[in-house]
């Protein structure tokens, strides 16, 4: 759950605000599959891993002209292992602070 910013039904994947965020802005960049975690699910899936990041990079890059409190930056954070308490695939995209 969570409001969706961006869906792509071709890539399968959405960018979604965070429910619990730590920035100004934090988006969620998540693909539709479930795999247990994003670590699980690069390992697996290199090439979709990889779509997934230029997928969070494109659309956060295209957003900077609505989003003031990207115009300044934005930083991509990747969770492995113990620090990644919902275990689904993500990127998080923060506002640079």
């Amino acid at each position: 759950p969570g409001t969706i910013l961006v869906r792509d039904d071709e890539k399968r994947m959405a960018l979604i605000k965070s429910r619990h965020p730590e920035s100004a802005i934090h988006w969620l960049a998540v693909p539709f599959e479930h795999v247990d975690g994003t670590h699980k699910f690069e390992a697996a899936n290199g090439d979709r891993f990889l779509d997934l990041v230029e997928f969070a990079i494109d659309h956060t890059q295209a957003m900077t002209q609505n989003e003031p409190q990207l115009q300044r930056g934005f930083t991509i954070k990747i969770h492995f292992g113990s620090y990644e308490t919902i275990e689904h695939p993500k990127l998080h995209i923060l506002a640079v602070e």
